[in-house]
């Protein structure tokens, strides 16, 4: 194994006194995880510990792509990102232009994964120049992969297929020119991934024809027994297929295979995908399916909170450019004033309106921190409430059922499930442990509201509450606030959240902000 000679070899150098590490400690920096790579944690350990042996730019810098892409697959994605700019640096200054398109590559996908697709397409289109400027055909296929990858993340998975295609026949032609293995295992699944893509939109019977394929000439060859980690891939999509066919046991059991692998391996972003698919088809008994559901909702928190890490580094990032860029300040402010004054009679009507909203939804949500701080009798008194909620119309439901679902409803409305994205009446029923029927029922009546209505209620209070409880928030982007709360898009984030509120989340975070600093300004008097 490569690693493993690679540090046979340091130890010699050591325990013979050498001072320098052998140029060739890397002969391949392309496939940055080779057939010996077992976890990500592996990939990080000996990219420390050749880091700790370097002793040029070369080595260093290497070392460092290892660490990053280690990070990467864990799912750290403000490490990766750290490691990887630290490696291209380098890799820019000794002129190595191909290691410089892989770390633009796990840029690319570190910063697409945290939300920031401005930085995500920088890179995206800085490796496409480099692969262009070289001319390099597997240079080319990468970048096709990378695309496909970027619109996958967003689930535009049929614009995806034609750059999966390209990267399939990019294997092939490989096999047929029998292509350095390294190279090769880059494209081994790819018939696996475009078979997703066409699951995903619902074309099983293409999906089928490409895994067929790919059994017949690649799951009996080396590249699936020496490249078995990457096969979590060939299993989700078996597993699809099976649920697809009413095969719930088998699509089970290829599951737990996927899962197991990605477990193993420790490529946590990977795990993070793979329950999301799961927990869509509904194939688990109910036990499990919570303890999936909760385990989905841990790793995304942890994405949300590598999100938060990666935005506040380009917050801090451009901040430092604008000292950099102080001759521009001054214009800046001189436009600012006069827009100012052009708009000054416009506005102030409108600001009085929106201060008035913003002090109603303040009031609000203090009423409610002193509600939930109290304790006296919370418990018989919730009880009481939820009795005569029961008593209040007859319906086919009967009582207990009513009650207990209203407790359940109580529960469901303090914890966190509901900011998940894409969650359904489906994830909501088998939450609540009940049917489609009586949810709708007892939303209608006891809360007159549907179930779209009832979730984007929650989710618009959630995040009242957390920019209200938490200032650094007030800087974050309303992309990113509305993944927090859930919505399938910023813009229909705004849309909910100003019609509900009668101010949009911009105004009102900007309200906020003013009146943070004017009780910091208080105090400090």
């Amino acid at each position: 194994m490569k690693i493993l000679r690679m540090l046979t070899f340091l130890f010699a150098v050591i325990c013979f006194g050498q001072n320098t590490v052998n140029k060739d400690i890397y002969k391949s920096t392309i496939d940055i995880y080779p057939q010996s790579f077992k976890t990500s944690d592996q990939l990080i350990n000996e990219g420390e510990k050749t880091l700790r042996l370097s002793k040029t730019d070369d080595e260093t810098s290497k070392s460092y792509l290892y660490i990053s892409v280690g990070h990467y697959l864990k799912g750290n994605f403000s490490k990766s990102i750290f490691y990887a700019k630290k490696a291209d640096l380098l890799f820019l200054k000794n002129h190595k232009e191909k290691e410089h398109f892989i770390t633009n590559y796990y840029l690319s996908l570190a910063y697409h994964k945290c939300g920031v697709m401005h930085e995500a397409t920088q890179y995206l289109n800085e490796a496409e120049k480099t692969a262009i400027r070289h001319n390099d055909p597997f240079l080319n296929a990468m970048t096709q992969k990378l695309k496909a990858i970027l619109l996958e993340n967003e689930k535009k998975y049929t614009e995806a297929i034609p750059y999966r295609t390209f990267c399939n026949s990019y294997f092939q032609t490989g096999l047929d020119k029998n292509f350095p293995q390294n190279v090769m295992s880059e494209f081994a699944f790819s018939k696996c991934y475009l078979a997703f893509d066409y699951l995903m939109i619902g074309d099983i019977e293409k999906a089928k024809n490409e895994i067929s394929i790919f059994e017949s000439k690649i799951a009996s060859s080396q590249f699936f027994n020496e490249l078995n980690w990457r096969a979590e891939i060939y299993y989700v999509c078996k597993a699809i297929i099976a649920a697809k066919e009413n095969d719930e046991k088998s699509a089970v059991l290829h599951f737990d295979k996927a899962i197991d692998i990605t477990r193993k391996s420790k490529m946590n972003e990977r795990l993070t995908v793979l329950l999301e698919q799961r927990l869509k088809l509904n194939i688990d008994a109910s036990e499990e399916r919570e303890m999936l559901f909760a385990e989905f909702l841990k790793r995304k928190d942890h994405f949300r909170k590598e999100s938060t890490k990666v935005i506040n580094q380009e917050i801090s990032r451009q901040d430092l450019n604008l000292i950099h860029q102080r001759e521009y300040k001054y214009i800046f402010i001189l436009v600012a004033v006069f827009l100012s004054l052009g708009v000054l009679i416009f506005k102030r009507r409108k600001r009085k309106k929106q201060k008035a909203y913003f002090e109603e939804i303040i009031e609000e949500l203090e009423n409610n921190k002193e509600t939930s701080n109290s304790v006296i009798d919370e418990e018989e008194k919730n009880e009481e409430t939820l009795s005569q909620c029961a008593d209040s119309k007859p319906h086919i439901i009967s009582e207990a059922t009513k009650t207990d679902l209203l407790k359940k409803l109580e529960k469901f409305e303090k914890g966190k499930a509901f900011t998940a994205k894409n969650f359904t009446l489906s994830n909501f029923v088998s939450i609540l442990d009940t049917n489609t029927k009586y949810i709708n029922s007892i939303l209608k009546e006891h809360h007159g509201k549907t179930f779209n209505e009832y979730i984007n209620d929650l989710r618009i209070k959630y995040i009242l509450e957390y920019l209200h409880e938490n200032p650094e928030s007030l800087k974050y982007k309303l992309s990113h606030l509305s993944d927090l709360g859930g919505f399938s898009s910023h813009s229909y984030f705004t849309k909910v959240f100003t019609q509900k509120n009668k101010i949009s989340p911009s105004k009102f975070i900007a309200s906020l902000k003013e009146k943070n600093k004017k009780e910091k300004k208080d105090y400090n008097e």
